[in-house]
């Protein structure tokens, strides 16, 4: 049977080696797998967990100190992100497992998003599905012109905004399902075949990164030959730059609509921007490889980088923006790189997915952890220890209340978690916050604001 997109995993809708004998709901739990042959002798600690180190590690340190042991002179490590850590574990099971048919062919990861409105796309290939995550139902299928390579809801839940092949941004009306308006990169290149016959050949890049603004009154976008454009809502161009020589990865809108971060394939640099003339503010040079950047949603500009070190080590670094103070730190321990990170709205705490270097070789699915932390040093929950692993995560999103993670893995697997308790009271979702002043300055000073 072919397999379809949001379809529910289990053996008869996925004919694979690495899958169950039995149906998932015979297995108590979702994700728990067998274990691999010959593994029980081999020299690998299969049941390495980064929440029991830290937890010895922390155990040693408090010992030291009772005893007056003092090994490190150092003075206490800063809380390196403000955030309120969840008092027991939530990330204990998984509530659906859905499929993503030819997500591992993807070269950019960020093909998933959540809308306002609770309804979960996935694009794929020329076209992309929605999932109303209430009903539990596949509500439509739209296909656009070019491959799509990113995908985007705006933060009114009105616009879906895609990345597509041949330099095409296009803007998709939520409701209908139909395009609206569509942009083109103005990055063209040309190269000169016969120049007495006036010959030319055009190259055309690919979108492959975008992101909206928080007021949702303009978005930015990132390009294979490394531009940058920022855009009005209605598709206009207001600043264009090339600032990288490699394809864009990343793009980040900052949460007071100030900054905007971009980054590019397997770079060791992330650029500052002004928002939205995207003039270049600062520059972080690291001798590591960087993997992801996310905005912390309780700052107006603190920015976290995820990086990995030529050891194959997973750090963090936070980026102040507006006092450009800069503070490193390790992520894990040295056997654990990175894959993707996302700070979660509802609580502050850092969501990683975390991959084993030394196990990948020979274990490539017993080698990933998903892990919840307050600060480096403290996991307070994690999914992937002893037997049960989940594959590598590739994107992952929030739901609009925070309560659900969803991620994207390297295996064609959505997972969608049960990250919090679901709240019983609604909260008002139509608040300010950072970006209302730097909007009210541009309205007192010009009568409008694209921020």
């Amino acid at each position: 049977m072919d397999c379809t997109v949001f379809g529910r995993k289990n053996v008869n809708t996925r004919n694979r080696v690495d899958r169950f004998v039995l149906p998932r709901e015979y297995v108590n739990e979702m994700r728990r797998r067998s274990w691999p042959p010959g593994c029980d002798s081999g020299p690998l600690d299969l049941n390495y967990s980064i929440g029991e180190k830290l937890k010895h590690k922390r155990y040693a340190n408090y010992l030291d100190k009772a005893l007056g042991v003092h090994r490190d002179p150092c003075t206490p490590l800063r809380q390196l992100w403000p955030c309120i850590p969840r008092k027991k574990s939530f990330l204990s099971s998984a509530d659906s497992i859905l499929d993503l048919p030819k997500y591992s062919d993807a070269i950019f990861p960020e093909l998933l998003d959540w809308s306002k409105d609770n309804i979960l796309v996935a694009a794929l290939g020329s076209n992309y599905h929605k999932l109303s995550c209430s009903s539990q139902t596949i509500v439509s299928q739209v296909f656009t012109r070019y491959e799509i390579q990113c995908c985007k809801f705006d933060p009114r839940g009105e616009l879906l905004l895609l990345g597509t092949h041949m330099g095409r941004v296009e803007i998709h009306n939520n409701a209908r399902n139909k395009r609206e308006t569509e942009a083109k990169c103005q990055c063209v290149r040309q190269r000169v075949l016969n120049a007495s016959k006036a010959e030319f050949e055009i190259h055309y890049c690919s979108v492959t990164a975008v992101d909206w603004s928080p007021t949702g009154n303009s978005f930015v976008t990132g390009c294979s030959f490394g531009v940058v454009m920022s855009l009005t809502r209605a598709a206009e161009v207001v600043s264009c730059r090339r600032v990288l020589r490699d394809p864009i990865c990343l793009a980040r809108v900052s949460p007071d609509a100030r900054y905007a971060a971009v980054t590019a394939v397997n770079s060791a640099v992330v650029l500052l921007l002004t928002w939205p003339a995207l003039d270049i503010s600062s520059t972080m040079n690291s001798d590591c490889m960087i993997k992801t950047i996310t905005w912390h949603p309780w700052r107006s500009a603190l920015l976290g980088v995820g990086a990995v070190t030529s050891e194959l080590q997973a750090r963090v670094v936070v980026w102040n923006a507006p006092t450009n103070e800069v503070q490193e730190r390790k992520l894990a321990p040295k056997p654990f790189s990175l894959d993707a990170m996302l700070f979660s709205d509802r609580t502050g705490e850092l969501v990683a997915s975390l991959w084993n270097s030394e196990n990948a070789l020979f274990y490539p699915k017993i080698c990933s952890q998903l892990v919840v932390l307050s600060n480096p040093e403290t996991v307070v929950d994690q999914w992937g220890e002893g037997p049960s692993w989940p594959d590598r995560v590739r994107t992952m999103v929030f739901n609009p209340d925070g309560t659900k993670l969803a991620t994207a893995t390297s295996d064609e697997d959505l997972i969608i978690w049960n990250f919090l308790p679901e709240d019983k009271v609604k909260k008002n979702p139509k608040r300010k916050r950072f970006s209302a002043l730097p909007v009210y300055q541009d309205q007192a000073t010009h009568g409008f604001s694209i921020r």
